[in-house]
Formats: structure tokens, sequence, C-alpha cells
């Protein structure tokens, strides 16, 4: 199954916080908010994902997981490019990160803090790079966890994260110098060097502990989150 899944995690701001930083970028926009409800994960979900909903935007803000810091905001809707930066802007600075899996394609990370993005990683930048971008661009995504050692739980080596975590697959190969993609494409496969992309997006979250030391939940498609992953919700949705 093709996975696309888009999770912001909010650091020490409340879902509240995070609701009215989002309607105030909105309405900034012109944009109208057309949904606003409050309960249980799944039934928020029904409403937001409405197929009859005319709202491209669409939110679904969780609970913090105790004892962890992060507030998960799901992004059902049209992925938003440069959120996270107007929300750590909004809230006073607050660092915000976003996880991603595309398919079976690609994941990475995208972090923002006073307002301005300082660390980006794509597993596969050539999966998402424009035809005739530049390769010198590729260590812009090529993740830098050292800068976000504070925002790593204690004990976690940033440069362990960056080898275990990040390294697999294209940017090991890109490393060591092997023609990327499309001469490595003409070799035989190993079914060993498949990285399962939803697996490390799992473990992004992991290493951040977004939700807990030992878990990350939400690194499925958003109907196969259960209800005790996310407590009370708020869905939010603009047009």
């Amino acid at each position: 199954m093709s996975t696309t899944v888009t999770v912001m995690h909010v650091r020490d701001k409340r879902p509240e916080d995070v609701e009215s930083a989002l309607r105030s970028i909105f309405k900034d926009e012109d944009r109208t908010e057309v949904l606003r409800v409050q309960g249980s994960y799944s039934a928020i979900l029904r409403r937001v994902a409405d197929e009859d909903l005319f709202a491209p935007y669409r939110y679904i803000i969780c609970s913090p997981h105790f004892p962890s810091l992060w507030t998960p905001v799901l992004e059902i809707g049209n992925r938003t490019v440069g959120l996270e930066s107007e929300l750590s802007r909004r809230l006073s600075g607050a660092p915000v990160v976003t996880l991603f899996v595309y398919g079976d394609a690609v994941s990475g990370y995208t972090v923002a803090r006073e307002g301005v993005v300082v660390d980006r990683y794509v597993s596969d930048p050539e999966a998402i790079t424009e035809e005739g971008e530049e390769a010198t661009r590729y260590e812009d995504v090529s993740g830098h966890p050292e800068r976000l050692r504070d925002l790593l739980p204690t004990g976690t080596d940033p440069d362990d994260f960056r080898r275990i975590v990040l390294m697999p697959g294209w940017w090991e190969n890109y490393e060591k110098g092997a023609a990327l993609p499309q001469q490595a494409a003409d070799k035989e496969s190993d079914e060993e060097d498949i990285v399962d992309e939803v697996d490390r997006m799992r473990c992004i979250g992991l290493a951040f502990e977004f939700w807990a030391p030992d878990e990350y939940p939400l690194a499925t498609e958003p109907e196969d989150i259960p209800n005790s992953a996310t407590g009370p919700t708020i869905g939010i949705a603009f047009a």
C-alpha cells in the first residue's frame, strides 16, 4: 500500500495555541474557515476528510502524548509549503518539525524555529527535484541533525541519528560516489538495500520522541491511527 502522510509537530504549545495560529495565518490570506469541530479522533477525521467538504486546507490538531512536549498536527488537505515557518513565527519562535512520507519513494523532515527553516532532509532528493535543478543543492536537503541537538532527547547522538536513520539508501550511495540515479537503476537491485520509507518516518519520530521513546503511531494512513494515539482532537478547515 502506498502511504502519503504529513504531520507537523509543535513544541511546548497547547493545541489551542496551534489552532489560534492556524486561524490567524489563513485569515491573513483571506481564506474562510469552513469547519471547526472537537472530539474523538475518528469522529473528527470523518468530518475533516469528508469529500463533500469544500476546503483545500484541512488539519487535525492532536493532544500531546504525555510526557511528550510536542503537539502533533495532521495535514489532511493540500500540502502548504512554508507553513511550519509561519507557524513558528506566530508561536513566538517555537520549533515546528514537519515529517512526511510520499508513497513508497521518499520521506523526510523540515525544521523551523524563530520563524525560519533551519534544517531539511529528503531521503531521495531526485524523487522531488525539478528537472535541471543543480545537484549542488542536494546539501540543502541532506539533514544536519547537529543543528537540532537541543531538540533531540538527552542521550540521542546527532551523528548516530544521521548514520542509522537518515543515511541508508540514496545518501549512502551518494556519499560513496555512486552514479545516481539512472546508472544505479541499471544495476541489479539488492532487496536488502531497499529502505522502507514509512519505517524511516517512524524512526525519525522515535528519534525526536514526538509521541513516546518507543512508539510513533502517526506514520501511517490517517484512517489507521487509533483514537488512543491522539487523545481529544480539534479539526479545522479553510477554503
